[in-house]
């Protein structure tokens, strides 16, 4: 009788939750699926400044090897991708990146064979972590968007983007915090830049 009574509340405490779910705003779901997917990712700890133009199944292969789950898969929509040639992407989520902050999803985008762009998204909670950290690692980096000679645009939220010269490329950020949105951090290759 006892174990009748366990699996019925179980069964009911069930209902509720899947009910209550249904029934929270976009955002919260987003939020909620988003933090349960995390969930023993490990972390992302590759430098802003490491990043280069590599072959495709080279870096498939290492972050298969670091732990990371990639999904993958070409025949990319038109939301999806950020160049008419980007052709393939595989994303991954995580736990956290860089200095334990806590971070939802990379994904890496790649034209003809070769990676592109490396997109981290944080939650909109992580934006002043995340700024803290570009602070003392880009220290030594150029700020091109204080160059007069570049007009990087805004985000997505009309925020003006953060562009910084590495090796290879740029990263780039929003200036500003959009709170319930994501923040994204986005490495993109200097290859591309010049097409």
């Amino acid at each position: 009788m006892r174990l009748v009574k366990l699996v019925f509340l179980a069964i009911l405490t069930t209902g509720v939750g899947i009910l209550i779910y249904d029934r929270l705003p976009a955002t919260y779901r987003y939020a909620l699926d988003d933090w349960f997917a995390r969930i023993g990712q490990p972390a992302f700890i590759v430098s802003l400044d490491t990043f280069t133009t590599r072959p495709q199944a080279e870096v498939i292969r290492e972050y298969t090897n670091r732990g990371h789950k990639l999904k993958c898969y070409g025949d990319l929509r038109r939301e999806e991708r950020l160049r008419d040639t980007d052709d393939y992407l595989c994303s991954a989520h995580i736990g956290s990146a860089y200095d334990g902050i806590p971070a939802r999803l990379v994904t890496f985008l790649f034209s003809r064979g070769e990676l592109t762009d490396v997109r981290l998204e944080f939650p909109s909670s992580s934006y002043p972590k995340l700024m803290d950290y570009l602070s003392r690692t880009m220290t030594n980096r150029r700020r091109l968007d204080k160059l007069p000679q570049y007009n990087f645009g805004t985000d997505n939220m009309g925020g003006k983007l953060i562009v910084w010269a590495v090796p290879d490329g740029v990263v780039v950020t929003s200036d500003s915090q959009v709170e319930g949105d994501i923040t994204v951090l986005m490495w993109s290759s200097r290859k591309v830049l010049k097409d």
